[in-house]
């Protein structure tokens, strides 16, 4: 097996001399790939700079890849805002997207550009964007968007973010839509119930009841967020059920920390505290107590997190302790 320098030169020998454009993608593909080795880091701004100079337009999109996996937000920003008006869509889309995720206002006016675009992926991408920073100037692509299945849940948590009460009606007739995948109805009512629907926050409860549906966890981790009347007992007595599925419970211990009700926190810290439930569990009941915000319990879950068992875990448990410092 060639060592990943070997590798590196026959991908950049292919990208440098004539060929098919499916061996000259894959060998991009392959340098993205590569970029995971550690020694690889310190020649990465050369490969992307590489890439995103190249004629073949798949080449360029998987330079962006690449950037995006390395550059600090400030620096990613400034790289790609003078290239979004590439000519392929496929490379503006990735653009589009990879700004979107920065979440920065200085992006506004790139994403406002782009939610024009001709293609409607591009424009989709921006509109997320855009609404991410509390821009409602894609909200028209936004709701044209809950009619496509593969956009429809990412349209939602959009407009969730959005929070423009305009987008209601679209999102009202959506749930009560005829054969809608019950996740995607579940999603619609958690939008429904932050702007007030009391109808759909009950509906969010009924369906923590529903067991092994697909989207039961979505449920509960929603009624907490939403603040959904009866959250705090029905979440806890599912954090409490040993005989319950672990992602459920897991998902009652984040929903009980976006309800944000310090009454929470003695049922968590048990799980917490508890040597015998998993390592994902775990992080699950500390992630619930560092989104209630009970600063006096920060010592409790650092003191309980060192006894996580694998590696892993405890690299989680690192990063949720400075996420939430």
């Amino acid at each position: 097996m060639p060592d990943w320098r070997e590798l590196r030169d026959r991908a950049l020998s292919t990208l440098d001399r004539p060929a098919a454009a499916d061996d000259r993608a894959a060998a991009a593909r392959l340098l993205r790939d590569l970029a995971r080795e550690e020694d690889f880091h310190p020649e990465i701004g050369a490969i992307w700079t590489r890439l995103l100079a190249d004629a073949q337009e798949q080449v360029r999109r998987i330079g962006v890849e690449i950037a995006a996996q390395f550059l600090p937000p400030e620096d990613l920003e400034r790289l790609l805002c003078p290239l979004a008006g590439d000519a392929s869509a496929l490379v503006r889309v990735q653009i589009a997207g990879t700004l979107a995720d920065l979440e920065q206002p200085s992006c506004r006016e790139v994403l406002r550009a782009l939610v024009r675009d001709s293609a409607p992926a591009v424009r989709f991408e921006a509109a997320r964007g855009l609404a991410a920073i509390g821009d409602p100037a894609g909200i028209d692509v936004l709701i044209e968007a809950l009619d496509t299945g593969e956009l429809r849940f990412r349209a939602l948590g959009a407009l969730a973010n959005l929070g423009d009460p305009r987008a209601i009606p679209a999102i009202q007739a959506l749930f009560n839509r005829l054969w809608l995948p019950p996740f995607e109805r579940t999603q619609a009512a958690g939008v429904l119930a932050r702007f007030g629907d009391q109808a759909a926050a009950r509906h969010l409860i009924e369906r923590t009841r529903a067991e092994r549906s697909a989207d039961r966890a979505l449920a509960i981790e929603l009624s907490g967020e939403v603040k959904a009347p009866g959250a705090l007992e029905r979440l806890e007595s599912i954090l409490a059920d040993e005989e319950d599925e672990e992602s459920c419970r897991g998902a009652a211990a984040r929903g009980l920390g976006r309800l944000k009700d310090s009454r929470a926190l003695p049922g968590l810290l048990r799980l917490l505290k508890d040597m015998k439930q998993s390592d994902d569990l775990r992080l699950d009941a500390a992630e619930g107590i560092c989104r209630l915000g009970v600063r006096e319990a920060r010592g409790e879950v650092e003191s309980a997190l060192r006894s996580l068992n694998s590696a892993e875990a405890q690299e989680e448990a690192r990063e949720l302790l400075e996420e939430y410092a």
